[in-house]
């Protein structure tokens, strides 16, 4: 089988290790995989949901998804445990939810973790979630990172012109003439305000 990189629709790449295979098979083809220029500049999320690693083994894929450029969003456990780790101004403290559609107008989406939207988020489509949001896609609609009070949490789109921009208790809007994003953006706070930061 193989290990297996999905989703691949960049900046977002899902890892699943092999777990018929020894970790150092797994890091090799790892390695061989991410030396592509086409993952360069990606955001990672490492699948154990079938195997368990060390800290040692933890540290030694972070080192090579750093090697080719790659940030390191945190770990997906079958378990949903927690990951105390931090990496940059992203944690993963719970399990990810994947959504591999474009949310219409007056969908809503709420989750207690993180989100990943493979797709847009049109206008006047709602989501929440109590972690991270990371849009795969053109961020038009309405979002609250964060939503337990997290102001860790961050916001991250491809394209980001949101009706509303929200992370824990602090809330932004887009101004009405907003010229089309040329480059993924993410919203995180500091200082006590929101900050709009090119990825």
């Amino acid at each position: 089988m193989g290990l297996e990189i999905k989703g691949v629709t960049i900046p977002a790449l899902m890892i699943k290790l092999d777990k018929s295979r020894s970790f150092e098979e797994n890091l090799e083809e790892l390695e061989k995989k991410l030396s592509s220029a086409f993952f360069q500049g990606s955001i990672s999320v490492v699948d154990l949901s079938d195997m368990e690693l060390s800290e040692e083994q933890k540290e030694r894929i972070e080192s090579i998804l750093k090697k080719y450029n790659s940030r390191i969003l945190g770990y997906r456990t079958s378990d949903k445990r927690s990951e105390e780790k931090n990496f940059g101004n992203v944690s993963e403290k719970k399990s990810l939810k994947i959504i591999n559609k474009t949310l219409r107008s007056g969908q809503r989406v709420e989750y207690d973790g993180d989100i990943l939207i493979i797709g847009d988020v049109n206008p006047d489509a709602y989501v929440i979630a109590s972690g991270n949001i990371i849009v795969m896609g053109t961020l038009r609609g309405i979002v609250h990172a964060g939503a337990n009070g997290d102001e860790t949490a961050v916001i991250m789109a491809l394209k980001l012109k949101p009706q509303q921009l929200r992370i824990a208790s602090y809330l932004t809007r887009s101004p009405d003439e907003m010229e089309e994003p040329e480059y993924p953006e993410k919203a995180y706070i500091e200082d006590n305000q929101i900050y709009i930061d090119k990825i």
